[in-house]
């Protein structure tokens, strides 16, 4: 009886023990899950396919854990005080026992289902990540999630939803919707021409080294110039814009990469390096299968006759003529095509610098414009650049609005790059904003092109054609000055003689308000639609801001041209344009230049429609 009892009592105590000893070894063997052959089974983007099967290496780890069968039979027959426990007690860990252990064989057979499931998968997500596809227009970054499927009967954690490979679109093609101001179909077809145009500040090595505290955040290896010159390359090569303006472009670089490298790629292009010691400059080029050149004018804001503008920055400014060519015949020209191209002064203190410059830039595209209207031709305008201004601060508004009272306004809130509000002695503007010896007008005009187009515009109307400026002059001429003899002198007013040297260049008269006739647009709205971030061109350690733009001409209405008899549209459409980033994308990717986009600013890219009936 006693026998009985501790044959009952000890077998399934050990049988517990020997159990829980068996597990215990095989847990300290067993590889993490996440390991396999010392290899990461997901490692960003490749998987590694197992050679050895888990059950297999179970089974293996089990049976070098498990001992000889004596020793089993010996811890069988060993007594001990501490399993002298209650009989139903003991059988209900037996039951607990044999339910585990028929469990294991359960999971065995599910892991080996799960084993070919997992291989069969990881090798269709191999080819899925050889062979990416990209669509055309955007520039995309592959990532790729693995998951791996739950038995939720046996898992103490809710199941995982599957995830397939996904993919970030960073720049996008924008088309325009027409949907709000489209205008009712017109009832004739035009022949016209689709061009694109690029504006990229590709940030000059010389200016990178100078200021690398501006770039503390980037690895060595993206800031190196060679690296950054094929992706700036590549990108150029990947949009094949019709018409790039590039910024900061220093000038050996220029002659040794940039140029040969364009010219392989069919473009013809214009450089003027920066007055100074600097060593970049701007560059304009265009396709010469498109565009055929009509005049180039290089620009230098550096006057030293005047105080004001003693900053060596540059513009060019190329007028172009479209082409469509058959072959190697001419098929059509159209209109001529202004573009500009500049970079103004970065200073964010010195807003009247840089309206004076901008005023030189758009007074020299007022002269090549009357040029072009003089021969009976409409001339559109694109300007483009980087402005060193942010959106709707004053000189973004004398731009796109045509017009801005600047009279009072502290010199750092022209371009709005800065907060210098606390300061409490900011230089402010005031009139005259330049010297009349600079031959420029309020109106961004140079003096002889106004004085003739007051002129002109007094004979057509029939009547002004004694200005106040005419009066003054005839006050002084030969006749005036010839004083009759038998005239009374009234004392203090024609007992003076005049003296005609001293008004042979009256000064203009300068108001508080400076404006322009060109009527641009800017391409970007300068928020992300859906969201409201504002969109960002440039960024670097200390922030990023939208400086750069594309200016055009806006397509208006359709009028009728006796000449070519035909309707013809004046003007610009835009189709799209590449879409830009938030700061916070920017830095979710390291900030600028990264292994992407490989200046620390972007690119801006537009597509336009031009009618060739409108030349």
């Amino acid at each position: 009886m006693i026998g009985s009892i501790l044959y009952y009592a000890l077998y399934p105590l050990s049988r517990y023990m020997t159990s829980r000893r068996l597990h215990a070894g095989a847990s300290k063997k067993v590889l993490p899950p996440s390991m396999d052959n010392d290899k990461a089974l997901c490692d960003g983007g490749a998987v590694t396919t197992r050679t050895l099967s888990q059950i297999d290496k179970l089974d293996q780890w089990l049976s070098q854990g498990s001992g000889t069968k004596g020793e089993t039979e010996e811890r069988m027959i060993e007594p001990s005080t501490e399993q002298e426990y209650d009989t139903l007690q003991l059988m209900a860990v037996l039951h607990e026992t044999t339910k585990k252990e028929a469990y294991s064989k359960m999971s065995e057979g599910e892991s080996a289902v799960k084993e070919e499931e997992a291989e069969t998968r990881n090798g269709q997500l191999q080819d899925t990540v050889e062979a990416p596809e990209q669509g055309d227009g955007e520039i995309t970054d592959h990532h790729e999630v693995f998951n791996t499927k739950q038995n939720t009967e046996a898992s103490y954690y809710p199941p995982i939803d599957s995830t397939v490979g996904f993919e970030v679109t960073w720049r996008v093609w924008e088309k325009v919707d027409e949907s709000a101001t489209a205008a009712e179909p017109l009832p004739f077809t035009n022949a016209s021409m689709d061009f694109t145009v690029m504006s990229y500040n590709i940030l000059a090595d010389d200016l990178l080294q100078v200021n690398q505290e501006l770039y503390t955040h980037c690895p060595l290896e993206v800031l190196d110039w060679s690296y950054r010159c094929s992706l700036l390359l590549e990108e150029i090569q990947r949009w094949e814009p019709d018409i790039l303006c590039l910024q900061e472009v220093q000038e050996n670089h220029y002659h040794q990469q940039l140029y040969p490298a364009l010219s392989q790629m069919g473009y013809t292009c214009v450089y003027k390096r920066r007055t100074g010691t600097k060593r970049d400059g701007c560059a304009t080029c265009y396709r010469s299968s498109c565009f055929s050149e009509v005049s180039v004018a290089t620009l230098e804001f550096f006057r030293p006759e005047t105080e004001l503008l003693d900053r060596h920055n540059v513009g060019i400014i190329v007028l172009l003529r479209p082409v469509v060519m058959n072959g190697s015949v001419v098929k059509a020209k159209g209109p001529p095509l202004c573009v500009a191209n500049t970079h103004l002064l970065f200073n964010p203190r010195r807003g009247d610098v840089k309206l004076a410059q901008l005023a030189i830039m758009l007074a020299e595209i007022d002269s090549v414009i009357k040029s072009c209207n003089a021969k009976g031709e409409h001339c559109n305008l694109i300007l483009c650049g980087d402005f060193n201004s942010i959106p709707s601060m004053p000189l973004y508004q004398l731009i796109t609005t045509g017009e801005l009272y600047f009279q009072g306004l502290p010199a750092w809130i022209i371009s709005g790059q800065e907060d210098l509000s606390h300061r409490a002695y900011g230089h402010r503007l005031c009139v005259p904003l330049w010297p009349s010896s600079l031959g420029i007008t309020d109106r961004c005009q140079h003096t002889t092109a106004y004085k003739e187009e007051s002129k002109s515009e007094g004979q057509k109307s029939g009547k002004g054609q004694y200005s106040h400026d005419f009066m003054r002059q005839l006050r002084f001429c030969p006749t005036a000055c010839i004083r009759p003899l038998d005239l009374q002198l009234i004392p203090g007013v024609t007992d003076i003689t005049p003296d005609a040297s001293s008004v042979n260049q009256p000064d203009e008269s300068f108001s508080h308000t400076i404006s322009h006739r060109l009527d641009l647009e800017s391409v970007y709205q300068h928020v992300l639609p859906g969201f409201g971030n504002p969109e960002v061109t440039t960024l670097h350690s200390e922030g990023g801001s939208t400086v750069d733009y594309i200016f055009y001409s806006r397509r208006r209405t359709a009028t009728w041209d006796p000449s070519a008899g035909a309707f013809a549209i004046k003007g610009l459409k835009l189709i799209g344009s590449l879409s830009l980033l938030s700061e916070d994308v920017l830095w979710s990717m390291k900030g600028l230049p990264n292994d992407i986009f490989p200046s620390d600013h972007l690119s801006l890219l537009a597509r336009f429609q031009l009618d060739l009936n409108a030349a």
